[in-house]
């Protein structure tokens, strides 16, 4: 059965079916790199780090947004109006024009921070499915192909994320080092719960970037240590990694086995178990 076949229900049902297998995090996560010998260090379990200072002074240095990000862990505040009055009775005593600052936490400027591209199943695009098995592309724009190799880099790794995962917290729980490893949350400045992560000193902030830089995909590795002097954290050789071209990855699918029947919904359309 085709994915023309499946029906939207079907699809639903599907894709809970596989989440309750294999989990709502991605199934693999993928690392651009320029160069053949950086990809080889990925495999190698040597995953090269920066700070979120590296990040910022990037784009003021290349221009270009993307390459770097100005905002990185920081939070600008910016007050339209200050005003002074009653709360019983709501009588104003004064206002005041409002300013600007920028908050951010001096220490996580010496932090490692590792970027991976981690696309949840559900996120993927479903090519087709059957009682037997079901077959998943990347869900990347025809534009993103086009320029793949300018956009992210000339070679990817394909690395299955149960192991990079295994792998991260059996190192930081041997050494005692606090970690965060998750979907990076493109939204607003402003939005509540991004401020309360800062005020908080909750290190949820290290995964909050802004809205323009969602076509990144990003799942973030931040370590609590200070940057290696090489930038290298190092996890042990990745026996699943693989390298591709990443003008490759077009043609590139995946496909997930399992044991199932088809059943019929009330209106006698079929959809997966």
């Amino acid at each position: 059965m085709k994915n023309e076949g499946i029906t939207p229900e079907g699809k639903e049902n599907l894709l809970s079916q596989l989440e309750g297998l294999i989990g709502t995090r991605p199934y693999f996560y993928l690392k651009f790199c320029s160069e053949e010998k950086y990809a080889q260090d990925v495999c190698d379990g040597n995953l090269f780090g920066n700070t979120a200072s590296y990040f910022r002074e990037k784009e003021t240095a290349c221009g270009e947004r993307g390459q770097g990000d100005k905002y990185e862990l920081v939070l600008p505040i910016k007050t339209e109006k200050i005003s002074i009055y009653n709360f019983e009775t709501g009588d104003l005593f004064a206002e005041f024009d409002g300013g600007s600052a920028r908050f951010q936490f001096k220490s996580d400027d010496i932090i490692p921070i590792v970027c991976f591209v981690g696309i949840p199943l559900r996120d993927m695009v479903l090519r087709e499915a059957d009682e037997h098995h079901a077959v998943f592309q990347f869900p990347f724009s025809e534009e993103e192909y086009n320029n793949m190799t300018q956009l992210f880099g000339k070679y990817c790794v394909v690395v299955s994320a149960r192991e990079l995962e295994h792998r991260i917290d059996a190192i930081c729980g041997k050494y005692g080092f606090d970690y965060i490893f998750d979907a990076v949350e493109y939204c607003e400045q402003n939005r509540l719960d991004r401020m309360k992560a800062f005020v908080e000193n909750s290190k949820k902030r290290f995964l909050y970037k802004n809205a323009d830089l969602s076509y990144q995909r990003e799942f973030r590795l931040a370590v609590a240590i200070e940057i290696p002097d090489d930038n290298f954290l190092r996890f042990g050789k990745l026996e699943s990694a693989h390298v591709l071209l990443s003008e490759t990855l077009q043609n590139i699918a995946f496909s997930i086995e399992y044991d199932s029947h088809i059943k019929e919904n009330e209106d006698g359309t079929e959809k997966i178990n």
